[in-house]
């Protein structure tokens, strides 16, 4: 069914549970939509605050189905949060899938939250995580079945106010036109000043002025950014040329909101799905940013500075985490674990509380190196399903440009290692697409994918197996690589097939990521505030689950780039100029450009690499270097 804005009447259905009860028999997975887990925490609606008036009331608004959404950490982290404090209440929310929608549609029930079965338009305040920029049209569709205009201009004082936040929002233009104020950065402390200074403009029981809230948020909460405050410039050539702000708005840039992790020991009392999620078990994130400098990767820079959590902290939080939810498997998240000092004894405390046969722990362990496979074998004990490496490219060549510090030899040692340790399979990650790439760098990969298949051989036989997984790079902001060209659809088409034709060995199998999507995702990861009339048009035209290959509606995504006047093939793809304005470019997050464009001028062989003590300085946040081309 194609949407129509505003479709639902939120007062035709006051009582909501009894047709939600009427209508799950008839869907996929009805425990998505229930509610009622170990661990949910519903407050009454009715209660005050302790301070005796009424409590600010948020929901937790994820743009994915409830699968993926509760595996989400961030999510789990801010519900807590905000439900440790008595002002507020939190309920989660998430994008129903197909069958329920047209369920919803039929039956004009309004999206509602899982806790108290409540419709969206009942809250203060909605706030969207926003992890992967394929979601963004599920935003629109859910704030659609919720009543709630999805343009923020279109919303008046009896709509709740939409915020959003997650690492996309460090380009917040794309859904500029659809989010009253993005929080930016890390918002365990962002998002309570936010909700507090909601409070403190109430007028009774009444929702505060709008205009009002959002000018007095965006010079006060840290990383808030209220796009109506400032209108976009374009030059006479039609390229973006900055923003305006409006009389009164706060100076730019916007600088993300940073927390000390140690003093967030969160979740503690994490919510227990009824179901199978895409991460089932426990997780603590063991330390916030990375400090590798990889060219293409976005995550290492926009969570600067690295942040460690110690080794007790750690210890007690595993403690906690298994004693309230019953899981039986404990996940140590970071970006590069290896790189943590005490990393092996800080794992030893989590086997040392159980036996083996009662916990299992699980890590991501990527790096190319020994040490990661001491680590997987500490953590896997004599179970040796699988380990993953990451060289992310072909050829030593390549591996220089995006600054990955792997060579071939290292990752034949580290998969030699693994083989002869019990390992019968391994699994690696490359990219296609990364600037000044050949046809001999692509083939590369599959020369790499067989040397290593043939170091198993030499240990497992026809036993050992290789899986390679491809995708292609997409130029992010606040990179070295946010100027690069992306690789179009047909260039895509074209280095696949080199892979098929290079990659024989049937003990070898590859997937890789669909062109069109990666097309989507690039327009949406670098675009302007005009992007947002094509996330529109494509919504209305039945984009949604975009990150879901086979739903994506490429057809959907050409007709709404053509409503904004751009097009699909060139907007996303093309390379960008050093020296023009960047959309996101009024979005601090704590890294120099002129770092940025040295690495990206360095990538090229346009500079040459810093010396060791200046490349420490670059990638672990010190006072840099006053030159900015060393």
């Amino acid at each position: 069914m194609a949407p129509c804005e505003n479709v639902n009447d939120v007062n035709a259905v006051p009582d909501l549970r009894p047709v939600i009860d009427r209508i799950l028999p008839r869907v996929q997975k009805p425990a998505r939509y229930a509610g009622g887990e170990f661990n949910a925490t519903p407050k009454h609606w009715s209660s005050p605050g302790p301070d005796g008036r009424p409590r600010i009331r948020l929901a937790i608004a994820f743009p994915d189905i409830y699968d993926i959404g509760m595996s989400n950490l961030g999510m789990q982290v801010l519900y807590e949060v905000v439900n440790r404090d008595d002002r507020f209440l939190a309920e989660r929310v998430f994008a129903p899938w197909f069958d329920m929608e047209a369920e919803m549609r039929r039956a004009r029930l309004p999206l509602f939250s899982l806790e108290t079965s409540r419709s969206l338009a009942d809250f203060d305040v909605i706030g969207f995580t926003l992890p992967y920029e394929l979601d963004h049209a599920n935003v629109l569709n859910m704030l659609n079945l919720a009543g709630i205009p999805v343009r923020a201009r279109d919303r008046g004082p009896a709509h709740p106010l939409v915020i959003a936040g997650g690492s996309t929002t460090t380009n917040p233009e794309p859904m500029a036109d659809f989010i009253d104020a993005f929080l930016v950065g890390e918002g365990e402390e962002s998002l309570v000043d936010f909700l507090a200074l909601f409070g403190a403009a109430r007028v009774g029981a009444s929702r505060p002025d709008r205009e009002r809230l959002l000018r007095a948020a965006a010079g006060t909460v840290p990383g808030c950014y209220v796009p109506s405050l400032y209108v976009p410039r374009y030059d006479e050539a039609g390229a973006y040329a900055g923003l305006d702000p409006v009389p009164g708005a706060p100076a730019l840039p916007v600088r993300k909101a940073v927390v000390d992790l140690v003093d967030h020991a969160l979740p503690t009392r994490p919510v227990v799905p009824f179901m199978e999620t895409v991460h089932d078990r426990a997780a603590i994130e063991i330390m916030r940013g990375c400090g590798r400098g990889c060219r293409f990767c976005q995550a290492d820079l926009i969570y600067r500075p690295r942040r460690v959590r110690p080794r007790a902290q750690v210890a007690e939080m595993a403690r906690t985490l298994l004693a309230s939810t019953g899981y039986d498997e404990l996940s140590l998240l970071s970006l590069s674990s290896a790189d943590i000092k005490g990393i092996d004894a800080i794992v030893q405390d989590a086997i040392d509380m159980f036996d083996e046969d009662t916990l299992t722990i699980a890590m991501p362990s990527t790096r190319v190196d020994a040490f990661n496979v001491h680590l997987a074998g500490l953590v896997e004990r004599g179970r040796r399903s699988g380990i993953t490496f990451a060289p992310e490219a072909g050829t030593e060549r390549m591996r220089d440009v995006i600054h990955k510090g792997v060579s071939e030899s290292d990752t034949l040692h580290a998969a030699d290692l693994a083989f002869s340790r019990g390992w019968q399979t391994l699994k690696l990650y490359f990219m296609i697409g990364l600037p000044t790439e050949t046809d001999e760098d692509v083939a590369g990969i599959s020369h790499l994918a067989q040397a290593v298949l043939d170091v198993g051989r030499r240990h497992h036989g026809r036993r050992a197996r290789v899986t390679v997984g491809v995708s292609t790079m997409v130029p992010k902001a606040h990179t070295p690589f946010q100027w690069a060209a992306q690789a179009r659809r047909d260039e895509i088409t074209h280095k696949v097939s080199i892979l098929h034709r290079t990659m024989r060995d049937r003990g070898v199998r590859m997937s890789w990521h669909d062109p069109e999507s990666t097309i989507v995702e690039g327009i949406l990861s670098r675009g302007d505030r005009r992007v947002g009339t094509a996330i529109l048009g494509a919504w209305r035209r039945g984009a949604r689950f975009d990150a879901w290959n086979r739903h994506l509606r490429f057809d959907a995504w050409q007709a709404g780039m053509a409503d904004a006047g751009l097009d699909i093939e060139s907007y996303g793809t093309a390379a960008r100029d050093v020296r023009a304005a960047l959309p996101w470019d009024h979005v601090d997050v704590g890294v120099a450009k002129w770092h940025l464009a040295a690495q990206w001028n360095r990538a090229r062989g346009l500079e040459p690499e810093p010396r060791q003590r200046e490349r420490f300085v670059l990638l672990h946040g010190e006072e840099a270097p006053t030159d900015p081309s060393p």
